[in-house]
């Protein structure tokens, strides 16, 4: 059974692993302190928000069926709250996007939990650098070294990816294509009393934010207000280096103007996140990225696309490659 080093923890790492799990010995390393990625949780003594991705649709049959699991499981809901959407000259309407809404319960952070359940994920640890060769990979963090891995696969974001694996000439040409904006979010705790009318809302042509969310609207959330607000990508990206408090006062001056019987001022608590890479501007074209002499591999939303599902569908079909070159496989029977 061949060693796999997987670095990240977000939905396209677990699901490479999950896809993989009793056909290879694996290991995945997690800078953070949890697992999710980008389909983070932030918890607060007062209330938790999803400050990642708000939901996720089901389209792929690949996603379905394992989605189908987590359902029954109880991983992951329906989220039926009402979606509207603010166009451009400030009309507000409920959105027509008909395809169903998902999230992961009781945080988006426990779907990759799920895929991951049984395996050996080690967190807290941030890969500095991979050496070795095909075979013999070892991952340096500062706590020591890993190793030897018959193969290493990033699910790190693509600049993330680039800088740190060994990759060909060709394989690191590609990867150059690739692009990527960020995202600030607020997490807000506001007065008690707050109402909004619907669960969330799309601000189509809005100068500064781009989306907001009711977080206690989904499914086996706390009922205690906690507001979920995405900054443009764009505008964002512009930003990326202006001062965090800067940032903080322009999107909550943006949110007052908006909605403005909302106690902004009162809130018990206004937080801000800055995603590096949120959002992918130009995909890889291709589901996962494999330098098969080398042993080494990438995979993640920034190979397909900004959904959900694009994140699973790339680890999804990078096991199956993965499958495919392992030597200790069976070789497939001659049919009749």
């Amino acid at each position: 059974m061949q060693k796999l080093a997987i670095i990240g923890a977000g939905l396209s790492g677990t699901s490479l692993a999950a896809e993989l799990a009793g056909s290879a010995e694996i290991t995945i390393f997690e800078k953070s302190r949890g697992l999710g990625g980008r389909m983070a949780t932030r918890r607060r003594a007062q209330a938790s928000f999803d400050h990642g991705a708000q939901y996720f649709t089901i389209r792929d049959p690949h996603f379905r069926h394992r989605m189908d699991g987590a359902m029954q499981a109880g991983v992951v809901a329906l989220w039926d709250g009402l979606l509207m959407e603010r166009d451009e000259t400030g009309q507000v309407r409920q959105s027509t996007d008909r395809h169903g809404r998902f999230v992961a319960v009781p945080a988006m952070s426990a779907l990759a939990r799920h895929l991951a359940d049984g395996l050996a994920v080690l967190c807290s640890l941030q890969i500095q650098s991979v050496e070795g060769g095909p075979g013999d990979w070892y991952l340096t963090t500062k706590g020591g070294v890993y190793g030897p891995y018959d193969w290493v696969v990033s699910s790190a974001p693509a600049p993330q990816t680039q800088a740190l694996l060994p990759l060909s000439a060709l394989h690191k040409a590609a990867l150059d294509q690739v692009r990527m904006s960020g995202c600030f979010t607020l997490m807000i705790d506001p007065p008690a009393d707050t109402d909004l009318p619907f669960a969330a809302c799309r601000l189509t042509g809005h100068p500064i934010l781009g989306f907001i969310a009711a977080n206690h609207s989904k499914p086996g959330r706390a009922p205690d207000p906690a507001l979920v607000v995405h900054a443009r990508n764009d505008w964002s990206q512009a930003h990326l280096d202006t001062a965090p408090d800067t940032v903080r006062d322009l999107m909550l001056e943006a949110c007052r103007s908006l909605f403005p019987t909302i106690g902004w001022s009162e809130a018990r608590m206004v937080d801000l996140h800055r995603w590096r890479y949120a959002n992918v501007e130009t995909p890889l074209g291709s589901p996962f990225l494999i330098d098969a002499d080398r042993q080494l591999a990438a995979c993640g939303d920034w190979c397909i696309g900004n959904r959900v599902e694009a994140a699973f569908l790339s680890g999804f079909h990078l096991a199956q490659a993965l499958k495919a070159l392992d030597p200790e496989r069976d070789p497939p029977k001659a049919s009749a």
